[in-house]
This record gives C-alpha cells, sequence and structure tokens, in this order.
C-alpha cells in the first residue's frame, strides 16, 4: 500500500481514493478513524462522507488558483480557500517530518507492520521534541509563525467503521455547509 508495497490490497497502480477506501473497510489495518464531531481533511479526489471533510468540487480549490486568479468572492470560494488553506499546513507538516526523519523516505523496504511502527516512532519523537525542547531548527525553519500549542491529546479513536452511503455524505455536506456559512463573503 505504502509506497509501492499494496500488502495484496489492490494488484498494480490504484488511485489513492481506492486505497484509502479499502485501507478503511480492513479492520486488520487499524486505520484511525476521526472521533465523533471531528473530520479529516480530504482533497478533491476523495470521497466527503462522515468524518471525511472534503472542499467543494467543481470550485477553485488549490492556492496557487486563488494567488492567481481573480478575488475569492462567495462563501464556497472562501470555504475552498480555508480548506486548501489547512491542508497545506497538514502536507508541510509531513514535508517537515520527512526531512527531519530520513527513514520516512525509505518505508517501502519495510514489510507495513514496520511501517506502522517506524511512523508513529517519528511522530512520538518530532510531538515529544515540540513539548519539550523550543529550540527545534528544522520545525522552525519551515514553520516560522507557528507557536506549537493546541496538539490534539485526544488519543486514539474509538469509532467504528460503518460503509459510507448517501445519507453519511448528505450529513458531511449538510455539516461542511453550516461551516461554509459561518464564513464571509470574501477574504
Amino acid at each position: 500500500m505504502v509506497g509501492g508495497q499494496n500488502q495484496g490490497m489492490c494488484e498494480g497502480s490504484a488511485h489513492d481514493a481506492k486505497i484509502f477506501m479499502e485501507a478503511l473497510r480492513r479492520p486488520s489495518l487499524h486505520f484511525p478513524h476521526p472521533p465523533h464531531g471531528k473530520y479529516y481533511l480530504v482533497d478533491a479526489g476523495y470521497p466527503t462522507f462522515m468524518g471525511f471533510l472534503g472542499p467543494y468540487k467543481k470550485n477553485r480549490y488549490h492556492l496557487p488558483q486563488f494567488r492567481n486568479g481573480p478575488r475569492i468572492t462567495g462563501r464556497v470560494e472562501v470555504f475552498n480557500y480555508y480548506h486548501s488553506s489547512l491542508r497545506n499546513v497538514i502536507e508541510r507538516s509531513f514535508g517537515c517530518c520527512k526531512a527531519k526523519w530520513k527513514i520516512l523516505g525509505s518505508m517501502p523496504s519495510y514489510d507495513l507492520k514496520t511501517q506502522n511502527k517506524i511512523i508513529t516512532a517519528c511522530m512520538a519523537l518530532h510531538n515529544f521534541i515540540r513539548r519539550n525542547d523550543r529550540s527545534d531548527e528544522e520545525f522552525d525553519a519551515n514553520y516560522e509563525n507557528e507557536d506549537g500549542g493546541g496538539e490534539n491529546e485526544a488519543g486514539p479513536s474509538t469509532v467504528t467503521w460503518e460503509e459510507p452511503d448517501f445519507q453519511s455524505s448528505l450529513q458531511m455536506e449538510q455539516i461542511r455547509e453550516h461551516i461554509k456559512n459561518m464564513f464571509p463573503t470574501r477574504v
């Protein structure tokens, strides 16, 4: 699955969304589902359903489209702009961890169980350093404006997987609408 090792889930190459959905369906993979009332941000290539908040499709989404295009107008564009901005922070965080923990770049040579342990260890070390050493140069180089606060102490999720259906998608779309309506019509 990760880095070309699909572990029998999807023979050959497969779209990330297919692998994602298969990982959600397999209890043996222990995918960390978001707790009730919390949501993972997913990009437009993934489905929006309960627990997984995607952008509005068929609208501007990626940050360069906003930087190089006309002014952001309407709540849908504002929502997509903030959604993309948050996803960008997440991507930079992964980039920072990959730069700090070089082993994350050579993951395909390990089986899936070992990969999971390596990732968990790297993230635990990263969190420990962030909490205990304010002079974390690699992190500071990538996040000059980040204050290091607000880490989630929720722990592992106890949410059980339910196959997404029309109702689940509709509920998440309603939540997205509610969030969208809280934004101003211009940024």
